[in-house]
């Protein structure tokens, strides 16, 4: 799964991420984690540790936080099966500096650096 909607999903579904001494830890509803989303967080163990110490995106509009929205659209028929995920979705993150929820291809979106993260809580 791609990391974006794999955190897209994981906020939806309200799971919590957050980093102790010992690692990662997953505080998930009762019955929301999957086998699939289990073995997706392993699989992106480290970019979720780098996550849940900052939890923002960065967007080509600017910084923001993903809303845990998903637009669901037709995708193009060419569309090679292993792309259909990042082509199938746009992901909700609403801007920090207007707080407006704008929708994205999840390839559009990355884990944004903690530098100069003094302006934004953590």
């Amino acid at each position: 799964m791609m990391l974006m909607l794999l955190l897209t999903e994981l906020t939806h579904l309200e799971v919590k991420l957050s980093v102790e001494s010992d690692g990662l830890h997953v505080q998930a509803p009762a019955g929301a984690l999957t086998d699939e989303l289990r073995q997706a967080i392993m699989e992106h163990k480290a970019a979720l540790l780098r996550f849940a110490r900052y939890p923002y995106v960065d967007t080509i509009d600017g910084l923001g936080m993903l809303t845990g929205n998903r637009q669901e659209f037709s995708i193009i028929d060419f569309v090679a099966p292993e792309r259909e995920a990042r082509l199938r979705y746009k992901i909700g993150v609403r801007l920090v500096h207007d707080g407006v929820e704008q929708f994205y291809l999840p390839g559009t979106v990355w884990e944004a650096e903690g530098k100069g993260s003094e302006k934004f809580p953590q």
